[in-house]
């Protein structure tokens, strides 16, 4: 689990995506229509870790979350609980069991203490010999909401850009751009999920601007 974190600390770089804008246009006798839109990096500054405790199949969730509460975990970081078959050496027998899943977000500043917290509960648990086991993964990288927020798609930076655009649609019919007819679509940030790669994730906006034509 170690040499995982290793390798998944050492791909944490940052790269600069350059803002994109993509412009549709449609033009009519007294009107032009641009739907503009941006796109902006966003460094994850999250990491998503996947906790698996096996147990007997008469444990209950309570029984669970009094095992891993001394790692941060509570019933608002469960996921989902599923049965599952496994093989013991001592006695060498097949065992059902349940495999309770839960999701622990944190910052990525906190994943070298988090791995190391983690490790710990799975050694004392497996210490207590009482046929309850843990195991985690890194899941990805997310940016979080703050990330996201930092990053906002200004609707009148949208408005300008569908506006540029309008003139150079306007000005090759020898006219000019008028005010606004109507606006639709959103400037808000659309999410990205959780990611493989920590790089960097890619939210994106957009807004549909009708302008007026004049000088026709």
């Amino acid at each position: 689990m170690r040499g995982m974190w290793k390798r998944a600390a050492s791909s944490f770089l940052v790269f600069l995506l350059p803002v994109a804008l993509v412009a549709q246009t449609t033009l009519s006798d007294r009107s032009v229509t641009v739907t503009a839109s941006r796109t902006n990096s966003v460094t994850p500054d999250q990491a998503t870790f996947s906790i698996i405790v096996s147990s007997p199949t008469d444990s209950s969730r309570d029984d669970v979350l009094a095992i891993v509460q001394d790692a941060g975990i509570t019933v608002a970081n469960f996921d989902s609980v599923y049965t599952s078959t496994t093989f013991t050496n001592s006695p060498q027998a097949l065992r059902d069991v349940l495999q309770w899943n839960f999701i622990l977000t944190v910052p990525l500043t906190s994943l070298k203490s988090t791995v190391a917290q983690l490790t710990s509960l799975q050694q004392t648990v497996a210490q207590k010999k009482n046929g309850m086991s843990i195991s985690f993964s890194l899941r990805g990288t997310q940016a979080s909401a703050l990330a996201l927020a930092a990053q906002p798609c200004a609707t009148s930076d949208l408005i300008a850009d569908a506006r540029a655009q309008a003139q150079k649609m306007a000005a090759a019919a020898s006219g000019g751009v008028g005010g606004i007819l109507a606006i639709s679509g959103s400037a808000t940030v659309t999410p990205p999920g959780v990611s493989l790669f920590p790089s960097v994730v890619v939210p994106t906006c957009s807004l549909t601007v009708k302008f007026a034509l004049t000088g026709f």
